[in-house]
């Protein structure tokens, strides 16, 4: 992205095995796409090939408006906030794994610890951890995660049984299909009352404007997306998170100050509302965006600054990448400073790790609730540093990116917390 930025400008037109289009590097132009109507665009055919014909993010038109209007609530205001407990539950019965190495100094890989804990925070909100079988469910959406591979993300052309990721990738879907109808199923028995008040109880609730209900394949659906779009991103950006505190001692200790500040408990709401804690996250989400880049297949013609004109059929692509890393808006966008989040305010086209428009990412209040709860438990509970003096490096997991080497670090011991008042609680 920055060779092609700085050798063509802001707008570059491309041709990929996706097909041919204009790429955006800059928030006016970013603007442009995220403000066209949604009748503008249709999803690109990859996406329902991976994520199925039902998944919000792989329909469009008035079908997408409905379905967006259905999916909404469960994942913004008071809904995200009735999850918070959850989410802690998760979060701390997850760090099991620091007592451990605390005790053998063996280092441990933050990715590893970010991955299970929010695999947690997806069976307890998600699914719900009352009557689950949660041996079979973890199984399932290792599985599930797993078949996700790189191989089968590219293009359609490898999309054929005898493509060995192809294959396993089918096995590992149907596999959850018939978990997740299981689910569906046992909580039908059960009656409007009995549904439950965790993601799928609330989709199996909703109710679309004329009175209908979701569909078995619907459902699926969308619990699919939230695995695959939900698991990777959140522990990703958990792990890229630790390792930038760890490596800015300062931001650190005016974290650790602010969360002490809340007292012994860390009541899961008042982490989310630190000011400080959320400037980390939203910094670390620009300096390591998860999600590098978004696109969008033209029905109608699209035009960018008044400039260029992406054709029916053309792409449409948003570099989410080099948009947070523009000088322009970030100044010094290589460094770590959330303080940035403080000083000001940035548009709708300008802070972009979860895209905008019609189609920004549904779970991102829940997303940066649970990375609020899940750092804030680790540097205030623990202490810990890396176990590497290796600068980590992005790289391609499938859709996401990641650090290379998964943030090796080191757990020294449960930390003394300070309290406001000066005193001093072990953790």
């Amino acid at each position: 992205m920055r060779e092609m930025h700085a050798a063509f400008g802001d707008a570059v037109s491309f041709h990929s095995v996706m097909g041919k289009g204009i790429a955006v590097f800059e928030a006016s132009l970013a603007r442009d796409v995220f403000a066209a109507p949604p009748e503008t665009f249709e999803p690109v055919p990859l996406v329902e090939a991976l994520f199925g014909g039902s998944a919000v993010i792989a329909v469009s038109g008035d079908r997408h408006r409905r379905l967006r209007k259905l999916l909404n609530p469960p994942f913004h205001g008071e809904k995200v906030r009735g999850f918070l407990g959850a989410m802690q539950r998760a979060v701390r019965g997850s760090l099991g794994v620091f007592e451990r190495a605390a005790r053998t100094g063996s280092p441990v890989l933050m990715t590893d610890v970010s991955q299970a804990m929010a695999l947690d925070v997806i069976l307890e909100t998600v699914f719900g951890a009352g009557d689950l079988d949660r041996v079979a469910g973890r199984a399932t959406l290792l599985d599930t995660i797993g078949a996700f591979s790189p191989a089968i993300v590219g293009g359609q052309l490898l999309h054929k049984a005898w493509f060995p990721p192809w294959r396993r990738f089918v096995r590992a879907r149907r596999r959850f299909d018939r978990w997740v109808g299981e689910l569906v199923a046992q909580r039908r028995t059960r009656g409007a009352e009995g549904l439950g008040d965790d993601v799928l109880g609330i989709l199996l609730a909703a109710r679309y404007d004329d009175g209908t209900s979701m569909g078995d394949a619907e459902i699926r659906d969308q619990l699919f997306t939230l695995l695959l779009a939900g698991h990777e991103t959140s522990a990703i950006a958990m792990a890229w998170c630790i390792y930038h505190l760890l490596r800015n001692q300062g931001a650190l200790a005016t974290l650790r100050a602010e969360v002490d500040g809340i007292g012994p408990d860390l009541a899961p709401e008042a982490l989310t509302k630190l000011r400080y804690l959320d400037a980390v996250v939203s910094e670390t989400l620009r300096i390591e965006p998860v999600v590098t880049d978004v696109l969008r297949t033209c029905r109608e013609p699209l035009t960018l600054g008044g400039k260029w004109t992406i054709p029916p059929g053309g792409l449409a692509a948003v570099m989410l990448a080099s948009i947070l890393r523009d000088p322009r808006v970030y100044p010094e966008p290589e460094r770590f400073r959330p303080e940035r989040f403080l000083e000001q305010r940035y548009g709708a086209s300008e802070f972009v790790p979860f895209g905008g428009g019609a189609r920004r990412c549904l779970g991102a209040a829940f997303a940066q609730s649970e990375l609020a709860i899940a750092v804030g438990e680790i540097v205030s509970r623990w202490e810990i540093e890396l176990a590497s003096g290796s600068p980590e490096r992005s790289i391609r997991r499938n859709l996401t990116m990641g650090p290379k080497h998964g943030v090796p670090i080191r757990v020294l011991g449960p930390r003394a917390r300070r309290e406001a008042g000066g005193m001093r609680v072990a953790s």
